[in-house]
């Protein structure tokens, strides 16, 4: 395949990564909240939802900042990818893929933490849970070097 045909690919794949981690980052919390209230406590997604909305700027829930703080690492990785895959075009091919490799990998690490983090903050409140959520951007920046490089050597093959 071409440089000028792999562009396209590559500047679509940059751009869906960098969307999907903002999005991502965001909702994160939110979309394990609705699942755990429908798969616990068997009420319907609308319902979940509604209860979402109303604990979105409650006092002791607050979801909307739990959002907004989960959301910084995968901003910050957002524009990594975009500064890193951006410009890949410009590399020499065999890095590409590597590069590809890389991002997918601390993708997949910024992803797996933090939904574990939250899966278990919310199946198991305690008084201390909240203290997940202001430490977990924090860990997650922490774990995007190491995610990387395991993508990046797995991106050799």
């Amino acid at each position: 395949m071409t440089e000028q045909a792999n562009r396209p690919d590559l500047t679509k794949l940059t751009l869906t990564l960098y969307w999907g981690n903002i999005l991502l980052g965001l909702t994160l919390p939110w979309v394990v909240r609705i699942a755990h209230e429908v798969y616990t406590n068997h009420v319907s997604v609308i319902s979940a939802s509604q209860s979402l909305r109303r604990q979105l700027f409650a006092p002791g829930y607050n979801l909307f900042l739990v959002g907004a703080m989960n959301a910084v690492p995968f901003v910050i990785f957002a524009l990594f990818v975009l500064l890193h895959l951006g410009r890949a075009h410009l590399c020499e091919p065999p890095t590409i893929p590597r590069r590809i490799g890389g991002v997918l990998g601390g993708a997949a690490t910024l992803l797996g933490v933090s939904l574990w983090a939250h899966i278990g903050t919310v199946a198991y409140p305690d008084a201390q849970g909240a203290l997940v959520y202001f430490f977990l951007p924090f860990y997650l920046l922490a774990l995007i070097p190491l995610g990387y490089a395991v993508g990046r050597r797995l991106g050799r093959g």
